[in-house]
């Protein structure tokens, strides 16, 4: 009996350190991807039709006049510093958009870190957590919102003719096969988070 109660814990044992220590590398590897990727974030003015339809096309007008922009860059650390560059002309232009198509509200651009869900992109999941962000609230931001990876460029609208979301995504390497990791991954974050 007490061999068997032996032979139980130390499989217990066992199975917890292989967990817990493939959790670890996951969790690592969650954080590279983290800290390489910089995230656009469009809060919409409110949820009426009217605010939702702006706040789209307004995202296409930021991808197709800033997204170029921030591609070229080598890093995610340039891609930051590019983005502060441009925030006083990304919120003026927003701006403007905004005006040109009869909406009384503005825009205000700023960079900041923030938490995001899990997200599928093509045959790529980019996992729950912290991520630095160009924010581009309109109005009072109280709608819904809508969000993509400006750096590297995985904004659908945004991929050029001569590169695929397939180029894109091999930059990151292999997505994990196994979603249930993001979900216990983005459980505990959110339990951080708070």
């Amino acid at each position: 009996m007490k061999n068997k109660l032996t032979v139980i814990l130390l499989t217990l044992g066992i199975i917890a350190t292989l967990l817990l220590g493939s959790f670890s590398v996951f969790a690592e590897r969650c954080e590279r991807v983290q800290s390489e990727v910089l995230r656009l974030h469009i809060p919409a003015n409110s949820d009426s039709d009217d605010d939702q339809a702006i706040k789209l096309r307004l995202r296409d007008y930021v991808l197709e006049n800033f997204s170029d922009e921030l591609s070229e860059c080598e890093s995610l650390s340039d891609a930051e510093t590019r983005a502060e560059t441009l925030l006083p002309e990304i919120e003026r232009e927003c701006s403007e958009f905004l005006r040109a198509n009869g909406f009384s509200y503005g825009a205000r651009a700023e960079i900041c870190e923030m938490y995001f869900p899990t997200r599928e992109y093509d045959r790529l999941i980019l996992p729950a957590g912290r991520y630095t962000a160009l924010r581009i609230t309109l109005g009072e931001g109280a709608g819904h919102n809508w969000w993509c990876v400006i750096f590297p460029q995985l904004c659908l609208p945004a991929v050029s003719d001569s590169e695929t979301s397939e180029d894109i995504l091999s930059s990151f390497g292999k997505p994990q096969p196994i979603k249930v990791k993001f979900a216990v991954y983005e459980w505990i974050t959110s339990i951080l988070q708070k």
